[in-house]
């Protein structure tokens, strides 16, 4: 008998020494953890909301404004940031709603249906996130290219399609640098979830 079929059959004995959780007990656990997980995807979420508004409130958001009323983008700032609120507050109450679901329902069929619910509404929101940055960025690079100021100090041999594509690619990139961020602060809820998710169907829990 090989090496490795020894560290087999000792794991599978020091294995059968520890306590067997029942199915009842497991869902328990589950459960708690997913609620657990819920519950911070709710609170960094509105953390980030909160905490750039602080930011804001405290240091002024004259530079910004200026800057917006200076391209003529006043309309399309007020248009932009009604729809960013409403649509980050939505997800922020589905948040909520997951978690307060998952919380008061011990029901193994609800909770995968939550897990499942909750890990699509992560996705939705990271990738409107993503779209919104990339449009408004486009928006105001479009506008500062076609202002008298830009046109008279450019030069005429200056190719501006190069310069476009120079500022998509940027763009591009810190569109791949917020989705990184992304994925390391939501991604490790997310994969905790879908473990819980796959320890349920492995286990045959169900309702």
């Amino acid at each position: 008998m090989d090496q490795l079929e020894l560290l087999k059959k000792d794991w599978q004995k020091q294995d059968s020494t520890f306590p067997k959780l029942s199915k009842s007990e497991l869902s328990t656990l589950i459960h708690k953890k997913s609620s657990s997980i819920v519950k911070w995807l709710f609170i960094i979420s509105l953390l980030e909301f909160v905490i750039p508004h602080l930011i804001i409130l405290f240091t002024g958001d004259n530079d910004s404004t200026k800057i917006y009323e200076d391209l003529g983008l006043t309309s399309f700032k007020v248009i932009s940031f009604t729809v960013y609120y409403i649509v980050i507050l939505f997800f922020i109450y589905l948040f909520y709603k997951n978690y307060k679901s998952i919380s008061a329902n011990s029901n193994p069929k609800i909770l995968m249906q939550n897990i499942i619910q909750t890990r699509e509404v992560v996705k939705y929101y990271i990738w409107f996130n993503l779209t919104m940055f990339f449009v408004i960025s486009i928006v105001i690079l479009y506008k500062v290219f076609n202002t008298p100021l830009f046109i008279d100090k450019i030069p005429e041999d200056v190719n501006m399609t190069i310069v476009w594509l120079v500022c998509l690619v940027v763009i591009a990139l810190l569109v791949v640098m917020f989705w990184l961020f992304y994925r390391l602060i939501y991604g490790v809820l997310l994969n905790k979830l879908k473990e819980n998710y796959k320890e349920l169907i492995n286990n045959n829990i169900d309702c």
